[in-house]
C-alpha cells in the first residue's frame, strides 16, 4: 500500500506529525476544509474506503455515501451503502447533490468513464470533488495506470459536461521528496528490531516532517504538486 493511497483507510488526524503518514494526511485535510462549503446535499463518495473524511462534511451535507469495490483494502472492516465500481454506480441518474473521489482516478484504466457515471448520478447543478493525483510514486502495480495535469484535468472535465469551479494544489516538490525519506525511514520500523526502532523512527518521523512541512511552504510552485482537487459543477 503506498502512503498516498494508505489516506483511504486511515482516520483523518491533522495534528500528528509523529504519524508515518502525517505529511500528505494534513494537505488533504487542509484541501478538503478549503471546499468543503463547495458540497451539499446527499453526497456520495466513490471510492469511500472506511469514509476517513466523512467528518470533514459533517454539518454541511444531508447525508454522507459511499461506495467501493468489495475486494477493497482500504474498508478497514468498514461495510460502505453499496459495493460498485467508480465506473458502474448502482443508483439511479439524478440521485446526489454532490460527488466526491479521493486518491482513485490512478487506477482506473479509463478515468473519463468514472466522470462520466458522476456526472449521470448527479442533479443538474451538482457538484463534483475530484482529486487528480499529479506526483507520487508508482503503487499498487499493475493497477497503477496515470497522472494528471491540471489542464487533463480539466479537459477530462469539460468533456464529460462539467464547469471547472476551483482548483486547490495539495502539497509540491518539498513534499514529494519529505514522503520518499519518510517512506524510507519507516522501512527501518519493521520484524523484531521495531521493539528498539519505534521511538527513534517516530522521533525523525516528527523532525522530518516539520522541515519538509516547511519548505513545501517556503518554496512552494503550483506547476509541481502532487494533486489536484478540483471543483465541477454540473451545467444545466
Amino acid at each position: 500500500m503506498s502512503l498516498w493511497s494508505r489516506l483511504r483507510a486511515t482516520r483523518t488526524s491533522r495534528f500528528t506529525p509523529w504519524k508515518f503518514n502525517w505529511l500528505a494526511n494534513h494537505k488533504i485535510i487542509a484541501a478538503l476544509e478549503k471546499v468543503r462549503s463547495h458540497a451539499h446535499g446527499e453526497l456520495l463518495d466513490i471510492g469511500c474506503g472506511s469514509k476517513p473524511f466523512a467528518p470533514i462534511f459533517a454539518g454541511q451535507v444531508t447525508r454522507y455515501w459511499g461506495s467501493d469495490l468489495a475486494a477493497s483494502r482500504y474498508l478497514g472492516g468498514e461495510r460502505p451503502d453499496a459495493f460498485a465500481s467508480a465506473e458502474a454506480q448502482p443508483f439511479k441518474s439524478g440521485s446526489f447533490d454532490t460527488v466526491l473521489g479521493l486518491s482513485m482516478l490512478t487506477y482506473l484504466p479509463e478515468p473519463g468513464r468514472m466522470i462520466d457515471e458522476a456526472h449521470r448520478v448527479l442533479r443538474p447543478g451538482g457538484t463534483l470533488i475530484l482529486e487528480f493525483t499529479q506526483m507520487v510514486p508508482l503503487h499498487d502495480e499493475p493497477w497503477d495506470f496515470f497522472r494528471f495535469t491540471r489542464f487533463g484535468a480539466k479537459y477530462l472535465l469539460e468533456r464529460s459536461g462539467f464547469e471547472v469551479v476551483e482548483y486547490v494544489p495539495i502539497g509540491g516538490l518539498w513534499a514529494r521528496v519529505g514522503l520518499s525519506t519518510i517512506a524510507g525511514v519507516q522501512r527501518w520500523n519493521r520484524g523484531p528490531t521495531r521493539i528498539l526502532t519505534e521511538i527513534p523512527v517516530r522521533v525523525l518521523y516528527l523532525v522530518l516532517q516539520l522541515f519538509f512541512e516547511l519548505m513545501d511552504r517556503v518554496f512552494f510552485d503550483p506547476r509541481e504538486v502532487l494533486a489536484h482537487l478540483v471543483v465541477a459543477r454540473k451545467r444545466g
